[in-house]
């Protein structure tokens, strides 16, 4: 047995556990944390496994409020799929406690939604993640309409709505204005002579009208509330010309959030309700570049291949390339995790879908797995969707995903997963 004067690693904690030595792990683990030297990664496993070392040893108020110390570092954090239930259960009720979600909507749909500066995804959807007793800046923009902001304070336990009524541009009539006038002028050669009905410009030569007409739009002062009642200050403006267009907006939100702009701009041009089917393969086509991502270059920095599934529609066989001889994680457990997600990423794949009825094909994502299950470097190598809002959003979602802890001498774990959509 390892001897305690020894310890002086999360993972030689864990093999005190491993060994049956569980007050001796709950000791180790306790100096670790304390003493503050632990990396992220490190302090998460830590605490993980001091919360199981707890509920065995039958504190579960001691194990609860490990999980809770969990929480506060990583609001993601989860379990592996196949761990023990009832821990699972004790997390659940953790997060229950002290964590609270907000269904943000709005008035029209499709705004794009930031927390805290950092771009989520558009309207409606679900902020997950928010700690009890934390003020959250949720801010609303739309192009054509006003810049809306509200401060939430999360209450624990609580899932808060939030609607937001967007007040058009004052000049927005001036869009209308141009639209028709341009209509009017676009008619069919074999209707023209008799007056019969107009017909539609194309959907390019549309955008280029509108395009147009926002050059002339400033913000307004106006001050909507919230579902709740209170008021939710708006964008007084700068000055400066708002955006112009659905690209510009997103250009201008994920300036600074982190989003991979180089990898979703290669995917193609931006297009601005029925229930579908979403495999995890299919399709083919599109951009590759997986030779130049990120994930590839610190794979290769690390020795290590990619796993790369190229089938995971099924969880007892999916197709896998690549070396897991480093990572206990089997591609079995990683479909499994993904099979659970499903629900979530049809959800986002339909919300774009009633305003892109064409929107199908398939997504290669890429990410590394940390050993305390954390998901990094999310981005996307291949992708024939040709929409950026929804590949933004996807990311997102995916960048919320946790696949629970393993030894920290595997490493991280780089993997290649295929999405494929169609309605």
């Amino acid at each position: 047995m390892v001897s305690l004067v020894s310890v002086s690693t999360v993972d030689e904690a864990i093999e005190l556990y491993n060994m049956g030595d569980i007050p001796g792990a709950i000791v180790a683990l306790e100096q670790m944390i304390s003493q503050g030297s632990l990396s992220f990664d490190e302090e998460l496993r830590a605490w993980d496994r001091l919360g199981s070392s707890y509920y065995a040893m039958g504190n579960n108020s001691a194990a609860e409020e490990a999980y809770s110390e969990l929480l506060h570092l990583d609001v993601y954090y989860d379990l592996s799929p196949r761990a023990n239930p009832r821990l699972q259960a004790v997390l659940d009720n953790v997060r229950n406690s002290i964590m609270a979600s907000a269904m943000v909507r709005s008035e029209p749909a499709g705004a794009f939604v930031t927390l805290d500066g950092q771009l989520m995804g558009v309207t409606p959807i679900m902020l997950d993640g928010l700690l009890g007793g934390d003020e959250y800046e949720v801010d609303v923009y739309q192009v054509g309409f006003v810049t809306e902001y509200y401060t939430l304070e999360a209450q624990p336990g609580f899932s808060h709505i939030l609607q937001f009524d967007l007040d058009i541009l004052p000049d927005q009539s001036a869009v209308a204005v141009a639209e028709a006038s341009f209509q009017t002028d676009v008619v069919s050669p074999s209707e023209s002579a008799s007056g019969g009905t107009q017909s539609q410009p194309p959907a390019e030569t549309s955008e280029t009208a509108e395009e147009t007409a926002f050059s002339m739009l400033q913000p307004s002062d106006q001050t909507p509330t919230s579902s709740s009642g209170q008021q939710i200050p708006a964008d007084t403006g700068t000055g400066s010309t708002p955006p112009q267009s659905t690209a510009d907006l997103i250009a201008m939100l994920s300036g600074g959030g982190g989003i991979d702009m180089t990898a979703l701009n290669s995917s193609g041009a931006l297009t601005s309700g029925t229930e579908t089917n979403i495999g995890l393969a299919g399709s083919t086509g599109g951009r590759s570049g997986l030779v130049s991502s990120g994930v590839a270059a610190q794979a290769e920095a690390m020795g290590r291949d990619i796993m790369v599934f190229s089938d995971i529609s099924s969880m007892n066989s999916p197709s896998v390339t690549g070396s897991e001889n480093y990572s206990s994680r089997t591609a079995e457990e990683i479909a499994e995790l993904v099979a659970e997600k499903r629900g979530i990423v049809m959800y986002v794949y339909n919300k774009h879908l009633r305003t892109d009825p064409l929107l199908m094909g398939r997504i290669d994502v890429a990410m590394i797995i940390h050993p305390s299950g954390r998901v990094s470097d999310v981005e996307i190598v291949s992708s024939n969707m040709y929409n950026q809002a929804f590949e933004l959003e996807l990311i997102s979602s995916i960048e919320q995903w946790r696949f629970g802890s393993v030894d920290s001498s595997e490493g991280p774990l780089p993997i290649q997963l295929p999405f494929s959509f169609s309605p």
